[in-house]
């Protein structure tokens, strides 16, 4: 059909028939899927810390936290645990207890590893890789 031939009734079909396929061919994607994958990927870092400069880190058992929802608790000689704070349920900051997370505002609590172990919370904390280099004395934590 040539540009001179397009008549009102042909170029409407023409853009419907456009619209329906762009709009069956976006529909299956989970556009949710795409913005969140894309936004952790963006998000994605690492964070180099001198143990000197967080002396509770120096033993087994030992916490501190690192940022303002990042906390590292030392649990080995060479091993460490990275956990957000932020409570799964309702993202209120949690607070440990030594021995665990308890949240302030609906009860959940969480074991030191970040496992729920009591809800309304039914997502564990988010875990961060670590890696610990000896001869350095620094923690990269993979948020």
């Amino acid at each position: 059909m040539s540009k001179e031939n397009l008549n009102r009734r042909d170029f409407l079909k023409s853009s419907v028939k456009t619209v329906t396929i762009g709009g069956l061919i976006l529909s299956t994607f989970d556009i949710k899927k795409l913005i969140a994958s894309s936004s952790e990927v963006n998000s994605a870092q690492a964070k180099v810390i001198n143990l000197t400069d967080y002396p509770a880190l120096g033993s087994t058992g030992g916490h501190e936290m690192i940022d303002s929802n990042t906390i590292v608790i030392r649990t080995g000689s060479n091993k460490f645990t990275a956990l957000s704070t932020v409570c799964t349920h309702k993202k209120c900051d949690v607070e440990f207890l030594g021995d665990g997370f308890e949240c302030p505002c609906h009860g959940s609590t969480f074991s030191k590893t970040g496992k729920v172990t009591n809800g309304p919370a039914k997502k564990n904390l988010k875990s961060y890789k670590t890696n610990y280099n000896e001869a350095d004395n620094t923690l990269t934590i993979n948020k």
